[in-house]
């Protein structure tokens, strides 16, 4: 059974989801083969969804939606890179988160 799991904004990641449900057909059906893997929507959680599927973590600092410096992640595997708009100009780089 695969499960391909989204985050639960605000409470959970799509690794952490994904774990659970696992997790919990594994001790309702003892046995039974699961593959669990996170997904995302190209928003919050694309970079560790990539890194899931065996992209390689980076970072670089780049200019956030303010003209100030942040720090944002990114993901690469061989000539393909994943790049996720939410770390370099999300709501957290925002006063408020507004």
């Amino acid at each position: 059974m695969l499960i391909a799991a989204d985050k639960f904004k605000g409470s959970l990641t799509a690794v952490e989801v994904a774990e659970h449900v696992a997790a919990g057909l594994d001790r309702a059906r003892p046995g039974t083969a699961v593959e669990a893997l996170p997904v995302a929507d190209g928003g919050d959680g694309t970079v560790a969804a990539a890194v899931a599927a065996g992209f390689t973590r980076h970072t670089r600092e780049v200019t956030g939606p303010t003209g100030g410096r942040v720090t944002a992640a990114w993901a690469l595997r061989d000539s393909t890179s994943v790049v996720e708009l939410a770390e370099a100009s999300g709501l957290q780089h925002l006063p408020d988160g507004v």
